[in-house]
């Protein structure tokens, strides 16, 4: 186990922090996936149907990154929270 230098309690993630994390790698990963299914079915030269592919990023990535970001201003938020408690 190891220890903690400023000998404050560890901080466990909320479950909203949680959840957003599993968003984010959700929708990030799904959005790789489909330029992935893009990139070989183009390579196969396949055009017909798979145009839902060629969208997912567009809207996938961005949302991602907002995910992201929202988790991140959360995290700060709640460690600043415990920051003030522990003083």
């Amino acid at each position: 186990m190891p220890s903690n230098s400023n000998n404050q309690p560890e901080s466990n993630p909320s479950r909203l922090e949680k959840i957003l994390a599993y968003m984010a790698v959700g929708v990030i990963g799904l959005s790789v996936i489909s330029i992935l299914v893009t990139l070989i079915s183009q390579m196969f030269e396949s055009n017909g149907g798979l145009v839902i592919f060629r969208q997912i990023p567009v809207l996938g990535l961005p949302l991602g990154f907002i995910l992201v970001l929202v988790l991140l201003f959360v995290s700060m938020s709640r460690r600043a929270k415990e920051a003030r408690k522990g003083k």
